[in-house]
């Protein structure tokens, strides 16, 4: 029989690997175990409000909505919710709070909607949280209309909405491409201002200059399109209605002479 003989030289440094293997995997355990990982799912919603609920444009795709989440002793931002995803990002147990956004509320412009959504979430250890949010547009919409009506009298209608900022817009009713209504910030002031051709009782054509009184909306409403609606109910006057929504209806009598003679609302 043959006798096996074990050397110290060699059970020595077999005997310290198994030790630090099993001191590796400890650690690796103890770093994890009060972490876990979140999945986010978009859910953007383009609905606007005016005399009813209507879609809007642009609607973004999940890639082009940026991620912050912030928590006690912690703040990062993602370009985009499929990168954060992706980055399978260790988080500590805990609540934090995700925000999501697309565009800058503080910018206007025709196709310019700012999207916004923000939520609270659980971090459970060694638990992947699965979480929808909602984006919704937290701008505003401007838009000037004239009805036919108002279109008989008034000829050659320009009108300029002008916002906090200092933006300046300009609408045409009844012309031949249909204006679109503008993105503009949330809580900010509108001033609108506008000329037109009034129809001359004399015969003499459509060539009396008339300027409509200025009007203002002091504060925009996210998520709603601000629409100031001039329509001319008589010979007399004409009428602009300003919808915030089905809830609010803003209607003031705007006095118009149509004496060739008079002054009234007019540059001679």
């Amino acid at each position: 029989m043959k006798t096996v003989v074990f050397h110290k030289w060699w059970i020595i440094p077999v005997v310290a690997v198994l030790l630090a293997g099993g001191c590796s995997k400890s650690e690796t355990s103890t770093e994890t175990e009060g972490y876990g990982t979140l999945q986010i799912r978009l859910e953007p919603d383009a609905m606007i409000s005016t005399r009813a609920e209507i879609a809007t444009s642009p609607v973004p795709s999940a890639e082009e909505f940026s991620l912050t989440i912030s928590g006690t002793d912690y703040s990062q931002s993602w370009p985009s919710i499929a990168a954060f995803n992706d980055s399978q990002t260790l988080l500590q147990a805990g609540s934090y709070t995700v925000e999501i956004s697309y565009g800058k509320p503080a910018d206007e412009g025709v196709g310019k909607p700012y999207y916004y959504g923000s939520k609270s979430v659980e971090i459970l250890p060694r638990k992947t949280i699965e979480e929808s949010l909602t984006a919704r547009i937290a701008n505003a919409q401007v838009l000037v209309t004239a009805s036919e009506s108002f279109l008989n009298y008034f000829h050659e209608a320009t009108f300029t909405v002008t916002t906090s900022a200092g933006n300046r817009f300009t609408f045409t009713p009844g012309a031949e491409t249909p204006d679109e209504a503008v993105f503009v910030e949330a809580g900010t002031r509108l001033t609108l201002t506008g000329k037109a051709k009034l129809q001359s009782q004399t015969g003499a054509g459509f060539d009396r200059d008339y300027t409509f009184p200025k009007q203002q909306l002091e504060q925009t409403v996210a998520r709603t399109r601000h629409t100031f609606h001039f329509d001319a109910q008589d010979n007399g006057s004409a009428t602009v209605t300003i919808n915030l929504s089905d809830k609010y209806l803003d209607e003031r009598t705007i006095d118009v002479e149509l004496n060739d003679n008079s002054q009234n609302g007019n540059n001679a």
